[in-house]
């Protein structure tokens, strides 16, 4: 660039060159950008991306990176798994359900109800032909841990008419909500627990701890089933339904990385004070159900 001589020895070059610098950036005409160009480039309000790289995710600016999602921004990556759980595969367990590879809130109980008892959940989580499976007492006390919305927790009830079901979960909203749904159910022997990621709170002790889409979800296995373990009387079960590792990259559940092979399933229970009483591969589809016993 050729600077003036006057310029080149005149004090006042720092003030000068950067507005020549400034007049050359702005092309041949010479024109500085106008207001409104500015303004245009401004970032865009949350909500409002436009076309730049949150243009296809709408309001999503203010929920997360993937708005394309709807509304599982909010919720973690799997609208349908939801399982608790939390999924039943609702896994609740865990606080904020993190649901593989986010953060699920259930401040909605009654949306995921629809969801996880719609026709094509039940369909191939067969609550019905599980519970009918576990050959309960009438008079058994059972605990759902991770009970979410209800699935398991009202049949099971029904099928223990002089028993009681604990329903337990660790959201709050999902607790006043199962409450709700007993109350609407006539189902007096179903009670709501609070319970936390690390203890189901138990009030009393049990004939069947029973836990469907929540295993992989449980970071301190040892911690969690021994407070399980503890409150189990002698003669009492363990029931783990939960999604097989190879079942197809389609199916419905967590990703592959995420899912718990039975056979780890038992021997880390195994670890806590359990025996291994049956494996059952073939009642359902994409899930295996583990019953042990005190060991």
């Amino acid at each position: 660039m050729h600077v003036p001589a006057l310029l080149r020895r005149s004090s006042i070059l720092p003030l000068v060159l950067p507005l020549v610098l400034l007049g050359l950036a702005c092309g041949p005409s010479g024109d500085a950008a106008s207001p409104s160009s500015v303004v245009a480039a401004a970032p865009a309000a949350p909500g409002e991306a436009g076309e730049g790289k949150h243009g296809e995710h709408g309001e999503h600016a203010k929920h997360g990176e993937h708005a394309k999602h709807g509304e599982h921004a909010q919720h973690g990556d799997h609208g349908e798994h939801g399982e608790h759980g939390h999924a039943h595969g609702e896994g609740p367990l865990g606080g904020s359900h993190r649901h593989h590879g986010g953060h699920h809130r259930f401040d909605d109980p009654a949306k995921w109800a629809k969801e996880f008892d719609s026709p094509e959940r039940l369909a191939w989580q067969k609550p019905d032909a599980v519970v009918s499976g576990l050959g309960l007492a009438d008079d058994a006390v059972v605990a759902d841990l991770g009970a979410g919305t209800g699935t398991f927790a009202v049949r099971l009830a029904r099928a223990v008419p002089r028993g009681k079901v604990l329903a337990n979960d660790v959201e709050a909203s999902m607790v006043e909500y199962l409450g709700q749904r007993a109350r609407d159910e006539g189902l007096e022997n179903l009670v709501a627990v609070q319970g936390s990621a690390d203890d189901p709170s138990l009030p009393e002790d049990i004939d069947l701890a029973f836990m469907c889409d929540v295993f992989h979800h449980i970071e301190d296995v040892p911690g969690f089933f021994g407070k399980v373990h503890a409150r189990l009387r002698p003669d009492g079960r363990l029931v783990i339904v939960d999604f097989k590792k190879d079942a197809p990259d389609d199916a419905p559940g967590p990703p592959a990385a995420m899912r718990v092979d039975h056979s780890e399933v038992v021997k880390r229970l195994t670890d806590v004070g359990f025996r291994v009483v049956n494996v059952d591969v073939a009642t359902l589809e994409y899930q295996y159900i583990v019953e042990m016993r005190r060991a």
